[in-house]
């Protein structure tokens, strides 16, 4: 799902240059923005052309980025016939490649190709990624027989292009600009974070759209929805290459975080071949200020300080992250029914783009003035805790949710025991007589679903009339976790007994699922009937044998009419109607009316499992409180890290930041592939419980925190409101900052 703080400002620094990352933050994603998204529209913003062409750029591969992305999860379950398990733990290592690779993005851009080439170089893989997604989604991947190898190496290819173009594009922006455009740079921001807010709003809105209403190759058209976006990155690259004539290049300034890492490495080398001498130092970083200068080392130690607060957040973004995998999992047993319209499972993950660009202008002009006044929570680190306890109770209310889905739902038979009914198709009333049910059925009528233990059991069966004669006695053998149908009915004027496989587990997709059984020789149909089951739109067609069963067949929910197709040209013959609705599994019979009535065809329907009848709507309040969450903790917590951290660290810190959302997906692949908890349910709780333990340990951290302040007295930094002032970034080339000791013995 969308994350603002990784796109908003999702670039590396350049001390001293006219890189966005040393931008005021909060301006940036202030709710005026949308004034200025007006004039950039219309042409009166006043930026430079080639503005326009990396707007645009950005809008398409975000719309490709999280078009795919919605999808990604049904795919796994319903195309690759992955487990639930399997799939989240595939979806979140995704989500973790495209945050670690970031990294690499960088260093390339900074060190050696520059922004220009490494974006347009590393985009190409990017799209070569879609469309590999796009062929694996062709026959015979949806034959049933699907492999892996196809889509991983289309994910690979996806996570190290997004990852490494993503701190590139808007870094890139922002060398469009002069330094003294100020003004112009924030107005740039907010066109730029609504590209990408309405970028990723539009496709987890469409996407969905073409996979499930547009159907290729006999099933949902997930070749469409993985292609549409393979386009869109097309056309970012060919919107960003129209525009290299009028693109402010910038040569490569150096890798600062390469530099970290070699200044930190040659510490720990050269302290531990001095490890048997006299001498001491004050920190182990000073060990490495002969070669690297005592500067970037005091830099180097506020930036370990900083990190440090980092290192419990990753369990808000293995939270987060969920709503693309377990929350759009537990739409698919939800009723997506809003009127006349359908709501997909994979739709449901456009809220939190469509709260975000309705709370942040909230936030910054209601409740973040109101919080201020009230004095709660006033310190950039408590907002971030409070945003982490929204996080939990999103996940306390996603639990509380799936119990209310699983109570109406039938659980899957246990180990030895099985679920088995018995059902009347023929014209008499009978009586039943066995182990697991004895007692009379209707004409089309049936038991309730029966467990039982495994086993074979004789089972007698006694016309209601007298027309019919008295059936042998029928051997059942129930299965161990299999569910069992016994359908009784006539054939030359005596009964007979059918034994077949029944379903309880409900589709992915959110369909419905039907078979049909024909029990019914007096009429001028065929001995192997076609059923038609029309509505004005969808026409499905399955094939039935005399006195047999069809296979399960997927239906959309809707209201149709069931048509059975006579040999020859006659008419077909209107047998009844059924509502299919989300998640119901039915059988349909037919069969005689009654024994009077032996040459009329009645439509018996047997639900044998009851629709999703929990409302897809009720996961709104869930997607409200994590995207609340959401704003009080990534856009806190990265104006915090930028106002803390030294000018020449701000790309490191921008690093971290990234890697704390990669290290969130991998919390989520070890919990999901442990499989430690069977109920969805618990596993929520569960979540939300360790959450609540991280919030305390963060808590304890942020108490014992000591806030760096500039060692210029005019630039004072208030950690209270906006963290990052414009007196703050005049000249991010010259800040000094106050080291760790000398901060803390004030």
């Amino acid at each position: 799902m969308l994350q603002i703080t990784p796109e908003v400002e999702t670039h590396f620094a350049t001390p001293g240059g006219s890189s966005l990352i040393d931008r005021p933050q909060e301006q940036a994603i202030s709710g005026k923005g949308w004034g200025r998204v007006r004039k950039f529209v219309t042409g009166q913003s006043g930026f430079p052309k080639s503005v326009f062409f990396i707007v645009g750029t950005e809008f398409c591969e975000r719309f490709s980025f999280y078009g795919m992305k919605a999808i990604l999860v049904l795919y796994l379950t319903n195309i690759l016939l992955l487990g639930d398990n399997t799939s989240t733990a595939i979806f979140h290592s995704f989500n973790m490649l495209c945050y670690f690779s970031p990294i690499f993005g960088a260093m390339i851009a900074d060190g050696w190709l520059g922004k220009y080439k490494t974006i347009v170089y590393i985009a190409q893989i990017y799209m070569l990624g879609n469309a590999v997604m796009c062929l694996t989604a062709l026959p015979p991947q949806t034959t049933g027989h699907p492999y892996m190898i196809g889509p991983a190496i289309g994910l690979l290819l996806i996570g190290v292009g997004t990852g490494g173009i993503k701190p590139c594009v808007s870094a890139f922006g922002g060398d469009q600009f002069k330094a003294d455009q100020e003004k112009e740079i924030q107005r740039f921001f907010s066109v730029f974070y609504f590209s990408i807010n309405s970028g990723s709003l539009l496709s987890t809105f469409v996407t969905p759209i073409l996979r499930h209403d547009v159907q290729c190759f006999g099933n949902d058209c997930y070749t469409l929805a993985f292609g549409v976006p393979a386009v869109l990155m097309a056309v970012s690259i060919i919107i960003f290459i129209l525009g290299r004539n009028f693109y402010q290049h910038n040569p490569p300034t150096g890798n600062i975080v390469g530099e970290v890492v070699k200044a930190m490495g040659f510490a720990v080398k050269n302290r531990f071949q001095n490890r048997s001498s006299p001498e001491k130092k004050q920190h182990w970083l000073d060990w490495a200020e002969e070669k690297y200068g005592a500067a970037l080392i005091e830099d180097i130690k506020v930036l370990l300080h900083v990190l440090f607060i980092f290192l419990p957040l990753p369990f808000f973004w293995a939270l987060f992250d969920q709503q693309g995998s377990r929350w759009t999992l537990q739409a698919e047993h939800m009723d997506g029914r809003l009127g006349s319209y359908q709501i997909k499972p994979d739709q449901m993950q456009a809220m939190n783009p469509v709260f975000i660009l309705i709370f942040i202008p909230l936030f910054e002009g209601v409740i973040y003035p109101l919080l201020d006044k009230c004095n709660v929570p006033k310190r950039p680190l408590q907002r971030m805790a409070g945003g982490m306890t929204l996080a939990a109770i999103a996940f306390v209310f996603a639990g509380f949710l799936q119990l209310k889905i699983d109570s109406s739902e039938l659980s899957l038979p246990g180990p030895g025991q099985s679920v088995v009914s018995v059902i009347n198709a023929s014209p008499c009333p009978i009586n039943v007589e066995s182990k697991f049910y004895t007692g009379p059925i209707d004409v089309a009528g049936g038991t309730k679903k029966i467990d039982f233990a495994v086993g074979d059991y004789d089972i007698k069966f006694e016309p209601g009339c007298s027309e019919l004669g008295t059936a042998q006695p029928f051997s059942a053998s129930l299965g161990s976790q299999l569910v069992e149908s016994v359908i009784v009915y006539s054939s030359a004027n005596q009964l007979q007994a059918l034994q077949v496989k029944g379903h309880l587990e409900k589709s992915h997709e959110g369909l419905g699922k039907l078979s049909l059984g024909y029990f019914i020789s007096d009429t001028n149909l065929p001995y192997n009937l076609t059923v038609s089951i029309e509505d004005s739109l969808r026409v499905y067609r399955t094939h039935v044998l005399l006195n047999n069963v069809s296979s399960s067949l997927d239906v959309e929910p809707g209201q149709y009419s069931v048509y059975g197709v006579p040999v020859g040209n006659a008419s077909k013959v209107l047998l009844g109607d059924i509502d299919v609705k989300m998640g119901g599994i039915y059988r349909l019979l037919i069969q005689p009316a009654n024994i009077s009535q032996s040459d009329t065809i009645r439509l018996a329907i047997h639900t044998e499992v009851q629709p999703n009848s929990v409302s897809m709507l009720l996961q709104i309040p869930q997607y409200i409180v994590i995207t609340c969450g959401e704003i009080l903790f990534s856009v806190t917590g990265l104006e915090f890290s930028y106002s803390q951290a030294p000018a020449s660290m701000k790309s490191c810190v921008q690093a971290a930041w990234l890697m704390t959302v990669a290290f969130g997906n991998l919390i989520v692949v070890i919990i999901a592939e442990s499989q430690i908890i069977d109920s969805q349910a618990m596993e929520f709780f569960l979540f939300a419980g360790l959450m609540g333990f991280i919030i305390l340990l963060f808590s304890i951290m942020a108490w014992c925190y000591v806030y760096v302040t500039p060692r210029s007295p005019d630039l004072q930094m208030h950690d209270t409101a906006g963290l990052v002032t414009n007196s703050d970034m005049e000249d991010p080339g010259t800040v000094g900052y106050q080291s760790f000791d000398d901060s803390a013995q004030k």
